[in-house]
């Protein structure tokens, strides 16, 4: 579950005009290779991929828990319903930025409400969240940015002491495509993320948000290791579902877990092995934590009532 649907190398074809397919019907990046048809017809007649975009999970969610908590970050707890409107809200304000079908935005934000909202939202105006790490820098980011031919770029303002303005100037003038930046904080020169709803046109309504087709590509993840800089990996909507969905399933998640978030949330194993999308498809409730620090973390457990997190062994060791 960690490798990826597809492989996206620098040599892929990803540095033509465009990374959008020639072909208007395919729903795939140039440089992505598409599942084998005979094994796609197999997961949708099993009943694996149910032909359903990311983004809809949102409105589905609302529907069966309303008013239970489906997110908890700091002071601020959103139910399930409060979490559509508010990727409604964004959602629409991208898109009066001009942010949509297939633009590829790269999402460096560390573990905190917008970063759920700000996911869904991409996805429900047509975008491509290419998800980095927090302690990535110019190297990574540039590197990212330029791959996937990125038209925006949202970060913190400040975290840990490091200016991500300060980087997002650098990335900025050494990426033509980049033409937008967002700051979940003080914005400096850039647009405050808090902003983007209040830019939209009102009379941009859901139903006009544009169609997303399931077997395209929902999210660029980035490879792992500690050598190189990352690759992209391509996740369709059909195939992140059915892996968020059976993580959730083999990890007996249900509408009382609460799942907490210490890892980076870009990593695939937070975000969907079950990780957030899980939990929220098992209709559980989802604590955000900006790192996995024993003493906070504990205290949050303890607050929380925690019933699953998910760490790496040296986190683990450091806990014990």
């Amino acid at each position: 579950m960690t490798t990826g649907t597809y492989t996206l190398h620098e040599d892929s074809g990803m540095r033509e005009n465009s990374a959008v397919s020639t072909d208007v019907d395919s729903p795939l990046l140039r440089g992505c290779t598409p599942w084998p048809a005979e094994v796609a017809r197999l997961y949708r007649g099993e009943g694996y991929w149910q032909g359903k975009s990311l983004d809809e999970l949102p409105r589905e969610w609302a529907q069966r828990s309303g008013d239970g908590t489906a997110l908890v970050s700091g002071t601020d707890r959103i139910s399930y319903a409060e979490l559509d409107r508010r990727v409604d809200a964004m959602a629409t304000g991208l898109l009066a930025l001009g942010i949509g079908t297939r633009d590829r935005v790269v999402v460096q934000l560390p573990n905190t409400a917008e970063f759920v909202v700000l996911f869904f939202a991409l996805l429900r105006c047509g975008a491509i969240p290419v998800l980095a790490l927090p302690a990535h820098r110019r190297t990574e980011i540039e590197h990212l940015a330029e791959l996937s031919e990125a038209v925006g770029y949202v970060i913190p303002d400040m975290s840990g002491g490091f200016d991500y303005r300060t980087l997002a100037q650098q990335v900025q003038a050494r990426t033509p495509s980049l033409r937008q930046v967002l700051v979940a904080g003080d914005p400096g020169p850039f647009t405050a993320l808090a902003d983007v709803p209040e830019i939209a046109d009102m009379t941009v309504r859901p139903q006009q948000f544009p169609p997303v087709d399931p077997a395209g590509v929902a999210v660029l993840l980035i490879s792992g290791g500690t050598t190189g800089k990352p690759k992209l990996i391509p996740r369709t909507h059909d195939d992140y579902a059915y892996n968020a969905r059976a993580s959730a399933r083999v990890c007996g998640l249900g509408s009382d877990t609460v799942y907490l978030v210490c890892l980076p949330a870009a990593h695939n194993f937070p975000l969907a092995c079950p990780g957030i999308l899980g939990t929220l498809l098992a209709g559980g409730r989802v604590v955000m934590l900006g790192s996995p620090e024993p003493a906070r973390t504990f205290a949050t457990i303890a607050a929380e009532r925690v019933t699953h997190t998910a760490v790496v062994p040296a986190v683990a060791g450091r806990w014990l």
